[in-house]
């Protein structure tokens, strides 16, 4: 026992329960079993540590231990818990905010493949049905559509920006 009283108690509380709160969440994520649920809700401290714990991030926790004796215990769990919170794996990746240039990205990549698509086709089949050819050369034609409706696009934000 502490013997805290009054609002430190109440404190003391809350933050036990946000801590374990945040040892559910890190077992959840470290388990075998594939869960649907991870319950990040569960306290304001899993909430602000979703994006750290599940999310598309890298993160460093920092486990404080003590060498005096009479803190063995504490010490002890607080190394069980780095320990599960080092089994959690995430997957960073870049983020791409989609603009004009992520767009023309796209697209041009997305023609290109109709393109060898259409031309594999064409060659696989010696020659395609009008029907297969027509929806190919309309997929292709929305796309250089797309494309150029990103370019300008593009090219007014260009001219709107320089005017600013």
């Amino acid at each position: 026992m502490t013997g805290a009283t009054g609002k430190r108690l109440d404190e003391s509380k809350k933050i036990n329960q946000s801590l374990s709160a945040l040892g559910n969440v890190i077992k959840a994520l470290t388990e075998k079993t594939n869960r649907v649920h991870i319950p990040f809700r569960d306290s304001k401290l899993t909430r602000l540590l979703e994006d750290s714990l599940g999310g598309n991030c890298k993160t460093t926790m920092i486990a404080m231990v003590s060498p005096a004796s009479e803190s063995y215990n504490e010490s002890h769990q607080t190394l069980k818990f780095a320990t599960r919170a080092k089994k959690i794996k995430n997957e960073a990746k870049i983020n791409e905010d989609v603009d004009q240039r992520t767009l023309l990205r796209k697209y041009q990549i997305e023609l290109k493949k109709l393109k060898s698509e259409l031309e594999a086709k064409t060659k696989s089949m010696g020659g395609m049905p009008n029907q297969d050819v027509a929806r190919i050369e309309a997929e292709k034609l929305q796309a250089e559509a797309d494309k150029n409706a990103a370019i300008n696009a593009l090219e007014i934000r260009s001219h709107e920006f320089l005017q600013a």
